[in-house]
């Protein structure tokens, strides 16, 4: 005798009760199944599994997709919201079709309460089925025995008895969104805890949720006009649960997630500050001493010319002494433009490395404002198709952010308004726009600001136009990172004033 963990499914007057109790497991209450007995419970088990294939047959219409939303709030349009009892994934789906497939049934014939219970933590696939089994419908209804036994299946993928009650959730868009019917300000997320842990929700999901309404008559239903007997019903899930935009956009990533993204491209975006303030500078200083150089060697190159010149209309008179003066003066001017000469390419071959340097960073740069800017706009897509649905005052619940780094810390959320975040979610896709289109121009024109030419850029200070848009550019960039910043602090801030 050992003591084991049993999950039950317990007959009341209510209905059916779910719950864990502790017992000492005895060999001999179990007996196989024989007869018509065995007959009923197999033939239940393949209504259970073909209900299971079908679901999988209309999934794009009766399953749901992993919650990606939390969204607290009312809809004008009702059939927005669809009431169901569990969040019934394909993934989820597909597993209670593999444990149907090896579950095994014995009969515990001592116990008149009991519906069914399994030993899910042995590791053996067996349901034990008890009197009150066979007195449930053999078709599927609420409280049935295809029902029952997709229920204790669930316990064998980690489900457990929370409650027996019909507690529902609403969800729309295939599921990605899911909110509460209570208080926004304090919302209630039990429902959809049970909705995805709770083994009668799954049972409820098919026998109230997702079963026909019509009648089966002439071999077909009367509702749907589906002719298969052990099937769900399409016509079950409004057409407004399905026309929302949220699967076939870009809208994979919940909110949260999304901010996450653009936090995370706004601290990349503000590492190569520091770089390009850096690449300005040092190309300021290469241009002014090139400057510099240009200069001295343009005095110099002035002098030996005269040199020169003085050297050539002296030599009739000096018998060609004077020569050597003009060799002295041509010596001169050549060493002058040997300077100003080697000065240019000084700063050509240095502006030109600088080039490459500022190319880089600024594709980079360019980069991480598109991910700030397509975050964003995901974020304002997400609003607007709410909103279409008829309310603005959705309230979105978000991890309060940690400072510096981008991360969620763990504590509790805040409730921010739809129309908030869109405000604040569009004003940064409009920064982050405008400081991409300066940095194109900047790139675009960076062939043009090589060579320093005359000493009037070092009486103006040998300020590059390179350099100084380097510098406009990383000042856009800023304001960019101002508004992530701005929005970040409405979205740890509560809204309810």
């Amino acid at each position: 005798m050992s003591c084991q963990e049993i999950f039950v499914s317990s007959m009341t007057p209510t209905g059916i009760t779910c719950y864990i109790v502790k017992a000492s497991y005895f060999s001999s209450n179990h007996t196989p199944l024989t007869g018509e007995k065995r007959k009923t419970a197999e033939a239940s088990k393949q209504k259970a599994m073909e209900i299971l294939r079908d679901a999988l047959k209309k999934k794009d219409r009766v399953l749901l997709e992993e919650p990606q939303d939390l969204v607290f709030g009312d809809s004008r349009h009702p059939k927005f919201w669809m009431e169901r009892h569990a969040i019934l994934t394909e993934e989820l789906v597909r597993g209670l079709i593999s444990e149907l497939e090896v579950v095994k049934f014995m009969e515990d014939r001592t116990n008149e309460k009991w519906v069914a219970y399994v030993y899910p933590m042995t590791g053996d696939k067996t349901v034990y089925l008890c009197k009150p089994f066979w007195e449930l419908s053999t078709d599927l209804r609420e409280n049935s025995q295809p029902g029952t036994l997709i229920h204790e299946a669930s316990h064998f993928l980690g489900t457990h008895d929370i409650t027996y009650s019909k507690e529902s959730i609403y969800v729309a868009c295939r599921g990605k969104l899911v909110k509460s019917k209570s208080d926004p300000s304090a919302p209630d997320l039990k429902p959809l805890a049970k909705a995805v842990l709770n083994a009668n929700n799954i049972k409820y999901e098919f026998e109230i949720t997702l079963n026909h309404k019509g009648r089966y008559e002439n071999g077909r239903y009367s509702c749907c006009g589906e002719k298969a007997e052990n099937s769900v019903c399409e016509s079950a899930v409004p057409e407004e649960f399905l026309a929302c935009n949220f699967r076939d956009s870009s809208l994979g990533k919940t909110i949260n997630e999304v901010v996450q993204s653009l936090l995370r491209a706004r601290d990349r975006l503000q590492k190569h500050f520091h770089e390009l303030r850096e690449t300005a500078d040092a190309i300021d200083t290469v241009h002014k001493r090139a400057t510099i150089a240009n200069v001295a060697g343009g005095a110099v190159g002035i002098a030996g010319g005269i040199t020169t010149i003085a050297g050539v209309c002296l030599a009739p008179f000096t018998f060609g002494a004077s020569l050597s003066l003009s060799l002295v003066g041509l010596a001169a001017s050549t060493a002058g433009g040997l300077t100003s000469a080697v000065a240019t390419t000084t700063d050509m071959v240095a502006s030109k490395a600088k080039k490459e340097t500022v190319e880089k960073l600024l594709q980079e740069c360019q980069a991480e404002l598109g991910n700030i800017k397509k975050d964003t706009e995901i974020i304002c897509e997400h609003i607007q198709c709410l909103e279409s649905y008829g309310n603005s005052d959705f309230m979105f619940p978000f991890a309060q952010i940690g400072a510096g780094a981008g991360r969620a810390a763990l504590n509790i959320p805040k409730m921010v308004k739809a129309g908030q975040l869109l405000a604040n979610a569009g004003k940064v896709a409009r920064f982050a726009g405008a400081a991409t289109r300066i940095l194109t121009a900047v790139t675009l024109g960076l062939d043009v600001f090589f060579v320093a030419k005359d000493s009037a850029e070092l009486h103006n200070g040998a300020k590059t136009e390179l350099a100084a848009n380097i510098r406009e550019a990383v000042n856009e960039m800023e304001q960019v990172i101002g508004e992530v910043n701005e929005m970040c602090t409405a979205l740890t801030a509560s809204t309810q004033k």
